[in-house]
């Protein structure tokens, strides 16, 4: 899944590991005024354990106004949903052994976020 525009976007996929573990590929790009950050990490795994679904389930069903889950390597997501139905992504994308991090938002509009929340939901179940 890819959110955000063409110059500032996060894009998240699963990415299968030898042995059966779940990991996700993520790339982040940042792009402004002839600037260019981008962070990419290819081994990344998130928490999702039941309670982790739950509390995303329960931010999908507007019954929570966040969400947050870590990443290995001392990154994370959160989300927020702002008065207007739009959620708030901001993220942390770092590893370990390059001693790097990269911390960024994009927004997902409100007419996009049901669907945002359901592409996300099947990705968080796809890591169990």
């Amino acid at each position: 899944m890819r959110i955000g525009n063409d110059d500032t976007f996060l894009l998240m996929e699963a990415a299968p590991l030898e042995g059966g573990y779940s990991a996700l590929r993520v790339e982040a790009v940042a792009s402004a005024s002839g600037r260019k950050f981008t962070a990419a990490h290819d081994r990344l795994m998130m928490d999702s354990d039941e309670a982790t679904v739950q509390r995303f389930v329960e931010f999908a069903d507007l019954k929570r106004e966040q969400f947050e889950t870590p990443f290995t390597e001392g990154g994370w997501l959160r989300f927020q949903r702002d008065s207007h139905g739009a959620i708030i992504v901001r993220y942390r994308v770092g590893g370990w052994k390059a001693a790097a991090a990269m911390e960024g938002e994009v927004l997902v509009d409100g007419e996009f976020a049901n669907s945002f929340c359901r592409e996300f939901g099947a990705l968080l179940r796809s890591q169990r």
